[in-house]
């Protein structure tokens, strides 16, 4: 990260620290929070933290809708995906993007669950 990053980025995660690259993280905490919006308004937002990243991505209606889809609806379940970082044009400029990686093991998992029961 440039000294400007440093001083003038944000606390979240943002399209500057991805440096142009797609970078894969491990999801290792999600929290809800506060946030406020430019107008002096206050959402509640997701927090994502990934395992070795210092900041949180804030999550949009998109990424949540990623993971809640792929996951669960329920966000202390998303706790140890892995998910591939990405920029993107959006219609508020560019941002971070999330695509969940499902993994060998999770498909098997999933496929576990989805026994038929015979009554």
């Amino acid at each position: 990260m440039t000294l400007f990053n440093d001083i003038y980025g944000s606390k979240y995660l943002s399209v500057s620290d991805l440096n142009g690259e797609t970078p894969r993280h491990r999801v290792g905490k999600v929290d809800v929070g506060d946030l406020k919006d430019k107008d002096g308004t206050t959402k509640r937002r997701i927090l994502v933290y990934f395992d070795g990243v210092e900041k949180p991505l804030v999550l949009n209606r998109t990424n949540a809708r990623k993971l809640a889809e792929v996951y669960s609806e329920d966000h202390k379940k998303w706790v140890g995906v892995v998910v591939d970082l990405y920029d993107e044009d959006t219609s508020m400029g560019k941002g971070v993007r999330l695509r969940p990686v499902k993994s060998a093991a999770a498909g098997a998992a999933a496929k576990d669950m989805n026994d038929e029961v015979t009554f």
